[in-house]
């Protein structure tokens, strides 16, 4: 090889433009935030089974999605409908914590007007972080 064809090969970007995109960051990164949704739930449980066993019921089936689903991103590589899963599910929790302080939940209203609660915006921030990220990654498998 010529000195300018070195120059060339050392200079020309494609290589790192093509290599692939990793998902395991991301992977775990979701795994994490489904843990921590699935630990503020547990933390709040006892209060909540307490005021409502419906309530308390939806937070166990929470609970054992969330774990599961951590378990499933981390398991294997993972395609666009578990990351729309994955999706879903933060986003019913977000709406479920909405109704529980707008509109109250049926056998629970104790919470409406209560947006000031630690475990509440710890789940909000958690539910955030777990909407936008499985978005992305579900509108970056469907481009590619």
């Amino acid at each position: 090889m010529s000195t300018v064809d070195q120059r060339t090969t050392l200079t020309e970007p494609a290589a790192a433009v093509a290599a692939p995109f990793s998902e395991a960051p991301a992977r775990a990164v979701g795994a994490v935030a489904l843990a921590a949704l699935a630990l503020i739930h547990v933390e709040d449980l006892p209060d909540t089974w307490g005021d409502s066993t419906l309530v308390g019921s939806a937070f166990v089936v929470l609970i054992a999605v969330s774990l599961a689903l951590a378990g499933a991103l981390l398991a294997r590589p993972v395609n666009q409908r578990l990351w729309l899963v994955v999706g879903a599910v933060g986003a019913g929790a977000m709406v479920a914590y909405v109704l529980s302080r707008t509109s109250g939940i049926p056998g629970d209203d104790d919470d409406i007007g209560n947006w000031r609660c630690p475990l509440g915006l710890a789940t909000l921030t958690v539910e955030t972080l777990i909407i936008v990220l499985a978005a992305w990654l579900a509108s970056a498998r469907s481009r590619s």
